[in-house]
């Protein structure tokens, strides 16, 4: 579940045949709002936005590329990997062949075919050109988590590129993503700050209740582990076996 740019929304009014048209900042709300449900896994109200977002005439290319490639990350996130590639491949048609926009966009379809190695060549070419953009820190750091292949596995080469997105857009997905790159580098204390946060903000998410549940475990914390496990088994069942696993790997 990766988070995307927010463009500063430009304010016009175009009449047209006495008929209000929408502006581009109708577009730009609709494109955040799908951003906004997109964070909170809502990926059907999201697309509805985006795709109405994305039909306004008025947009230039720069911005329907982005709300293209939102549209991407969306089936993406929702295991539509067709759909994923579709929208991602339309995405880059939109900007100039080995631009940046292309170049990352291009990337993301890779990623759905599986082919990382060519998605990781693309992406550090678009870093080159733009190290400052979130879209490809995030993809960077994931797949140096080995969230695509565990064969690109390398925690130490993924910090700084999720450590940056999270600079450029903190918030629930690239906190997530940055304690995560700090469990797997064995940085517990670091870790459990920014899962213990996401646990208080979003108490219902039983993910972030058992990532703070294994932290604790890792920090010799077992009772406060314990009490977080219970909540997670109360709640579904089905991470018992799962915590059983983490419990008899780690003695």
């Amino acid at each position: 579940m990766k988070k995307v740019i927010l463009l500063t929304p430009i304010f016009l009014i175009i009449l047209l045949a006495c008929k209000q048209v929408p502006t581009k900042s109708d577009s730009m709300a609709k494109n955040l709002a799908g951003i906004n449900y997109m964070n909170e896994s809502k990926y059907e109200q999201a697309l509805q936005e985006f795709t109405e977002a994305v039909k306004n005439p008025l947009l230039d290319d720069d911005t329907r590329g982005v709300i293209y490639r939102n549209i991407a990350l969306t089936y993406g996130e929702m295991q539509r990997r067709d759909s994923a590639v579709h929208f991602y491949t339309i995405a880059a048609k939109v900007y100039e062949k080995n631009s940046y926009g292309y170049l990352v966009n291009m990337a993301g379809a890779d990623l759905q075919n599986g082919k990382t190695q060519n998605a990781l060549t693309r992406l550090l070419k678009a870093a080159a050109i733009n190290p400052e953009e979130l879209g490809v820190n995030n993809a960077l750091g994931l797949i140096y988590l080995g969230d695509y292949d565990d064969a690109f596995a390398d925690p130490e080469k993924a910090l700084p590129y999720n450590k940056k997105a999270n600079e450029l857009s903190s918030g629930r997905v690239t906190e997530d993503i940055l304690g995560r790159n700090y469990y797997e580098l064995g940085n517990y204390t670091t870790a459990a700050m920014y899962y213990e946060k996401l646990h208080s903000r979003y108490p219902g998410n039983l993910n972030y209740t058992y990532n703070c549940g294994m932290i604790k475990y890792k920090l010799n914390r077992n009772e406060d582990a314990e009490e977080l496990f219970n909540q997670v088994i109360a709640q579904d069942s089905s991470y018992k076996e799962r915590i059983g696993i983490f419990k008899e790997n780690n003695r």
